[in-house]
């Protein structure tokens, strides 16, 4: 077997757009790490053209603990939210993830809101959901990539949500 062969793909899947919301600093915490919290007022989860279960939702909530390590080097987020889609569907979300702390990202946090490109984050977004017609949403492994986009005078954190395709390799 080739050392390439094995290896899972990537299906584009979902993007979620989560508007930032005001900042709560904490400060540093024991572990040498700045805390601040990132409200969320709003967002939406949208399904790729193909894709399915295809979602139509509304963030309804949702939050971003998030910490800089000491060097200010990396950030680490660990966003929780939960979403409602237009049939009333429930769906509990999270992902944790490390970002790179650019030029470019570090103005955002200085109150200087901008669109960066993709490529200093990524992500592992978990779902929980209560209808039958998005249980596949729980039953499979997702990653994500993001960036930050200003749309007029709102700030986004978008996500690109692929879904993890095992490998059909044979030895």
């Amino acid at each position: 077997m080739s050392q390439t062969s094995g290896f899972p793909s990537l299906r584009p899947a979902y993007i979620l757009k989560l508007q930032v919301g005001e900042g709560q600093p904490v400060g540093a915490t024991s572990s040498g790490s700045t805390f601040v919290h990132y409200s969320t007022p709003g967002g939406s989860i949208s399904t790729v053209e193909g894709f399915s279960p295809s979602i139509d939702a509304e963030v309804v909530f949702a939050g971003d603990w998030l910490y800089f390590d000491p060097d200010q080097q990396h950030s680490r987020m660990n966003v929780k939210g939960v979403a409602r889609t237009t049939e009333g569907e429930g769906i509990n979300f999270a992902y944790s993830g490390v970002s790179g702390v650019s030029p470019d990202l570090g103005a955002i946090f200085q109150g200087q809101p901008k669109t960066i490109p993709f490529g200093l984050s990524t992500m592992n977004p978990t779902f929980e959901v209560g209808h039958p017609r998005l249980k596949d949403l729980e039953n499979n492994t997702w990653v994500g990539n993001g960036r930050f986009s200003l749309e007029g005078d709102k700030l986004y954190v978008e996500v690109r949500i692929s879904q993890v395709v095992s490998s059909k390799d044979m030895d």
